[in-house]
């Protein structure tokens, strides 16, 4: 049967190449990948509206790149992962809504890869499909009742977006996994706990989900709890109403939390809120309400993502967090790898900044030296992408040529060179021992980072080769 059904197909094909191409490009916003998620193709069409949504061109060539780097708001890998996908998708994302078809490519009953397209090309079109529907309603045609109008409306509200997923920069499993993560929990309401280390994207990473949900149309409320004082923790948060207490504004205030209402509240560092805040927190997580002081309880409609740099946990244990709370607020845990971990994503982070660092200071620096990438990659970075972005930052400032160099990168050179001295005090002359172990430690970091040339050692630590030579031997290197 299966060769009877395929010769059909066989003698029922008569298409070249450029012909099925053509076929391919009538389709409205047509993916497909492999079935490793890798892109075959992409339609025409998609460019612009993907190049919109990234704030950043394409490359020139999108095949053969894993889906996540190209169009991370696709729902396309959901065919590879499921037994049964649906196959009718909503997308919702900065303030586009469509409906899709997701289906898997199958071949001798294996997934092999998955397509995706659009039913129309654009809101506008959705919306005219929306309003027929309606239209054939109140002529009694169909019987089909508008409840889905509001969420066809098209944003009035126009606003800047900070950061989308396609600002989460890497081709790490760690950073692919993360992009496909964050795809996968945007449309949801539950409570997100972002953990990291300082300057790993915590923001970049809440920025991404909620511009990647419906909630994306009103703007996403930022709470740093560090920089509130304790003392104005419970007003800031949840508002107050007229005469609650001396001083209070007349008229009342609107919290933080009631701001956020329909959208997203972002709890930076809520490792630092008050204990004694927490209970309130928790009610709003588990009633769905807040209470203003002085006031009564109401109805809101919000997704709380919070993260740390903190064990909560530990916090918990040592009796400083609430534990009813922690286990509210880690519905969904996403971790951010450091950057130590992925160095694999230093060339595309560092060339990232680059471009963007050109457009703010009008600057031309077309690449990076061999030997910085090299000190990239030997450096483990405890401030993580943010320490990297100011490292670049400061080369490009006093860069005045078109290629940033060693000379270029000021006392980070120190810091690398000098993060491995180990001081000992117990000998007779310490002092001179410390410095002893300093210079070997340099010399011998200097040689490892330039891939034992001796010649850019040199040229690193700032001394001719000759002296260089003398400081091997004299250190047995």
């Amino acid at each position: 049967m299966y060769n009877s059904d395929h010769k059909r197909n066989l003698d029922n094909f008569d298409m070249t190449l450029e012909e099925c191409r053509a076929v391919f490009d009538t389709f409205d916003n047509l993916v497909i990948i492999d079935e490793k998620g890798i892109l075959k193709y992409l339609s025409p069409d998609m460019y612009p509206m993907v190049e919109a949504y990234n704030k950043k061109p394409l490359p020139d060539s999108v095949v053969n790149r894993h889906i996540s780097e190209i169009h991370p708001a696709s729902k396309i890998l959901n065919a590879l992962n499921e037994q049964n996908p649906d196959e009718l998708c909503f997308y919702f994302a900065s303030d586009v809504t469509n409906i899709a078809r997701i289906k898997a490519i199958q071949k001798d009953g294996k997934i092999v890869g998955a397509i995706d397209y659009d039913y129309f090309t654009d809101g506008p079109q959705l919306k005219s499909f929306i309003d027929k529907l309606s239209e054939y309603g109140e002529k009694g045609f169909i019987n089909l009742e508008d409840t889905f109008q509001s969420m066809f409306e098209a944003s009035k509200k126009k606003h800047a977006i900070k950061y989308v997923v396609t600002d989460i920069i890497g081709k790490s499993p760690a950073i692919r996994g993360l992009r496909m993560q964050i795809g996968k929990i945007a449309e949801s309401s539950s409570t997100v706990l972002i953990t990291g280390k300082t300057g790993c994207g915590k923001e970049l990473v809440a920025h991404s989900i909620h511009n990647l949900s419906l909630r994306c149309r009103n703007d996403m409320v930022e709470v740093n709890c560090a920089a509130i004082p304790e003392a104005l923790f419970e007003s800031e948060l949840f508002g107050y109403e007229d005469g609650a207490f001396t001083g209070a504004k007349r008229g009342g205030k609107k919290g933080m939390f009631e701001r956020a209402d329909k959208s997203t509240i972002f709890l930076d560092e809520v490792d630092q809120l008050p204990f004694n805040v927490q209970p309130k927190l928790l009610r709003v997580l588990q009633e769905k309400e807040v209470t203003p002081i002085g006031g009564s309880a109401r109805p809101i409609d919000i997704r709380v993502i919070a993260a740390t740099n903190k064990d909560l946990w530990r916090m918990v244990q040592e009796g400083k967090f609430r534990e009813d709370l922690y286990y509210r607020l880690n519905v969904i845990e996403i971790n951010i790898p450091p950057l130590c971990e992925r160095k694999e994503d230093i060339p595309l982070l560092v060339n990232y900044q680059m471009q963007k660092l050109n457009k703010q200071m009008t600057k031309n620096i077309k690449k990076v030296a061999p030997e910085v990438l090299d000190i990239f990659m030997h450096y483990d970075w405890p401030g993580n992408v943010r320490e990297l972005n100011n490292v670049l930052e400061y080369a490009a400032n006093i860069c005045m040529e078109d290629k940033i160099s060693s000379d270029h990168l000021g006392s980070f050179i120190r810091r690398v060179i000098g993060n491995n001295i180990d001081y000992h005090f117990e000998s007779d002359s310490p002092l001179e021992d410390i410095k002893m172990q300093a210079e070997k430690s340099a010399v011998k970091t200097a040689l490892e980072i330039t891939g034992n040339n001796r010649s850019k050692a040199a040229k690193l630590l700032k001394i001719s080769r000759t002296a260089l030579y003398d400081k091997i031997e004299k250190y047995d290197l």
